[in-house]
């Protein structure tokens, strides 16, 4: 039996995702502060009454089109950026481990360079995943903002407090961005390494739970060291079902590769 180091989450790309998603929601977020405060200077002594509050929902709705077209727009080309530079990390991590481990002189094709279609449909699907969560984020604060400033003009609210409001919900957001980031950065790590690990031809891994992060399971840490079949994963007796290393929302856990060579004749 041989193990590989496990392919961790690329901390960098983490990062680097998040910075783009927080980017765009700040300028999303600067838009709209812009064109409130400009509506209160304007009009602020006759901001309150169902006129006001027609024409506020009159002019959020068309923001809120033009930004969910703008994050439509951008969605596909963020997530294709992300899913590709995931897929670079753990392609090049997994030769690189293959390479120091010698496993070439035991039979494994350590040339092997080409994404399988399996590989590709992972990657489809992640990228598919991404574009989805990137437009909920416009969507979700969108929805905060609308609410914001229509509950405001209901309750003669000043710009100051519903600035606070908006300052607020902007960090929820920017809190959920960040998880995103951090979750799928996880994700797709596990499901990239996974699926090339099996067109190598690995079949077993050992689960590694980590303790990063705030929260952990305690099923996790009891499936700690656990042999399993890649492909189908490790049951986890709280789930209820077999679940794959960071598969779950926050898993933090690893898959430790492992080649075993004595199971089967002729191996």
């Amino acid at each position: 039996m041989r193990a590989l180091r496990p392919v961790r989450p690329p901390v960098a790309i983490e990062r680097a995702y998040h910075k783009k998603l927080k980017a765009m929601l700040k300028e999303m977020d600067r838009s709209l502060y812009y064109w409130l405060r400009a509506e209160y200077r304007k009009s602020e002594p006759e901001i309150v009454g169902d006129s006001a509050l027609a024409d506020m929902r009159t002019k959020m709705k068309y923001l809120a089109r033009y930004w969910k077209k703008k994050y439509n727009e951008n969605a596909a080309s963020m997530a294709e950026w992300f899913a590709t530079e995931v897929q670079k990390h753990t392609t090049r991590n997994l030769q690189n481990q293959m390479k120091k481990a010698k496993l070439a002189e035991l039979g494994f094709d350590l040339k092997f360079t080409y994404h399988s279609r399996r590989e590709r449909a992972v990657f489809n699907a992640i990228v598919e995943q991404n574009v989805n969560l990137i437009k909920s984020i416009a969507s979700e604060h969108l929805t905060k903002v609308q609410g914001v400033v229509l509950r405001g003009i209901e309750t003669g609210h000043d710009l100051s407090r519903m600035s606070q409001d908006l300052e607020e919900g902007f960090g929820v957001t920017e809190r959920r961005a960040a998880m995103i980031a951090r979750d799928q950065t996880a994700k797709a790590t596990n499901n990239l390494s996974r699926q090339r690990l099996m067109d190598y031809g690995v079949k077993k891994g050992k689960w590694m739970h980590t303790s990063a992060g705030k929260t952990y399971r305690d099923s996790h840490v009891q499936m700690d060291g656990e042999i399993y079949d890649i492909e189908q994963g490790c049951y986890d007796d709280d789930y209820g079902d077999y679940v794959q290393p960071g598969e779950l929302v926050n898993c933090h856990c690893v898959c430790i590769p492992v080649i075993d060579f004595g199971n089967e004749e002729g191996e």
